[in-house]
């Protein structure tokens, strides 16, 4: 978690592009993909002559394109959180988009940091050595789709986002968030708070 100052805030970065195992994982499969669309591409063009034969390769360059689209997508992501005296601001940054999502400081209730659950251990994953491998693709699985992540509820929704945010940067961000918004975005909303 990098913290930047700015004049009327701060901006927190909590991850950058290919920070993270599951980034480079993502990366891989974008590689992967992104060779696989090119041959497809190849096979489309060779049998364009062979009506089925197009047909299947055409699909397959569009099925393997955005598959490459979306792991690229994950693996070069970064997020970022704008803190303002009465607004915070989602920052999602992707291969082709910029998505800002803006919030009302008075309507986020229950700030909290979402831990990684425990992870146990796969009934068919052997005593000692992991032959099949189910042990270890269990916490690959962990990894990428554990949480370890922020949420706060607003407007009747939770919003989810970071990655890999530990409980120690979480405090600090509690902290930062006190000091400049001045509330305590812990708190839960009352229906006094909405009126």
């Amino acid at each position: 978690m990098l913290i930047k100052d700015l004049p009327n805030g701060k901006l927190i970065t909590f991850s950058n592009s290919l920070g993270s195992r599951s980034n480079l994982l993502n990366l891989f499969y974008f590689i992967f993909f992104f060779v696989s669309t090119l041959g497809f591409l190849y096979l489309f063009i060779i049998s364009l002559e062979i009506v089925g034969a197009a047909v299947v390769a055409f699909l397959a360059v569009i099925a393997f394109a955005i598959a490459s689209y979306r792991f690229g997508n994950k693996a070069f992501m970064i997020e970022k959180l704008l803190i303002e005296k009465n607004e915070l601001v989602l920052i999602t940054q992707g291969l082709s988009k910029i998505k800002n999502r803006i919030f009302q400081v008075s309507k986020i209730s229950k700030f909290r940091h979402l831990k990684k659950p425990e992870l146990t251990r796969h009934p068919l994953a052997g005593n000692s050595i992991d032959y099949l491998g189910f042990g270890t693709e269990q916490k690959v699985i962990s990894e990428m789709h554990g949480d370890n992540r922020l949420a706060f509820d607003y407007e009747g929704k939770t919003i989810t986002f970071g990655e890999n945010v530990y409980s120690w940067d979480f405090e600090t961000l509690e902290a930062l968030l006190n000091e400049i918004t001045g509330n305590d975005l812990t708190r839960e909303l009352k229906l006094e708070d909405d009126l």
